[in-house]
């Protein structure tokens, strides 16, 4: 299992009008998705992370 680094997690998806970079597991993908859950359609992290999971989970 691995560890997540909440602080640089944090940092490096902070700003929700950037362009996402993409994220490194699932982990990740899910912690974005708690951090900007309330910030609504506008955000492009929220919109990437879930994105990723989304796919991620049809892979299945």
């Amino acid at each position: 299992m691995r560890k997540l680094d909440m602080s640089l997690c944090e940092v490096t998806h902070r700003d929700c009008t950037s362009d996402p970079i993409g994220f490194g597991h699932a982990d990740e993908a899910y912690a974005v998705l708690r951090l900007h859950a309330a910030h609504g359609p506008q955000c492009r992290r929220f919109l990437a992370a879930h994105a990723y999971v989304s796919a991620e989970t049809q892979d299945d």
